[in-house]
């Protein structure tokens, strides 16, 4: 898929019934990118390495997930906490992120996962990730948030919709207290 423009797993061919392959190719791209940049970030590009075909399936995972909720609920279009509950899901599950070097923490994939999802949860939310200019107060939140987060990515049982509703959560959370 990443390389050819097209989809080679003949199981997953009815995608292209739901998307175009370049969108498919276009979301591969961009969440390769932001695990190179994620790991580059927390200073590991010589311990840590992307497996592509983990990386593929992350992608038809995720898009075989949206074709059946699209048929399901008879929608055109899912919602953003939708999309990345669903692609955190298929990211934690598939692990496409190995460790090239014994030394590195072996949770590696869900570090990633923060480094690459709460950037973008905060950023629906209108929220800056970038801590260093923000209050005790929002870090010591944000922290806390992350902490948990990450525990349950490690310790307990998550779906698709709990991330989802995690994610609706926060979302809601951060807009409540705007309108407060």
């Amino acid at each position: 898929m990443a390389n050819s423009g097209h989809i080679k797993d003949e199981n997953y061919q009815f995608l292209t019934e739901y998307f175009e392959v370049p969108k498919l190719h276009d979301r591969y791209e961009s969440l390769y990118a932001d695990i190179i940049n994620t790991i580059e970030k927390i200073g590991i590009d010589n311990k840590a390495q992307v497996d592509e075909e983990s990386l593929q399936m992350v992608i038809l995972d995720y898009f075989t997930d949206i074709a059946r909720l699209k048929d399901f609920h008879s929608i055109e279009l899912a919602n953003t906490d939708k999309i990345y509950g669903y692609e955190l899901f298929w990211f934690l599950r598939r692990h496409p992120v190995y460790i090239l070097d014994e030394t590195v923490n072996l949770n590696i994939n869900e570090k990633i996962a923060i480094g690459v999802f709460v950037p973008r949860i905060l950023s629906e939310a209108g929220l800056p990730y970038n801590v260093d200019q923000q209050s005790d107060d929002y870090k010591k939140r944000l922290k806390v948030f992350i902490d948990l987060l990450y525990y349950n990515m490690r310790h307990r049982i998550y779906t698709q919709q709990s991330l989802e509703l995690m994610i609706q959560a926060f979302q809601c959370g951060c807009r409540c207290k705007e309108l407060s």
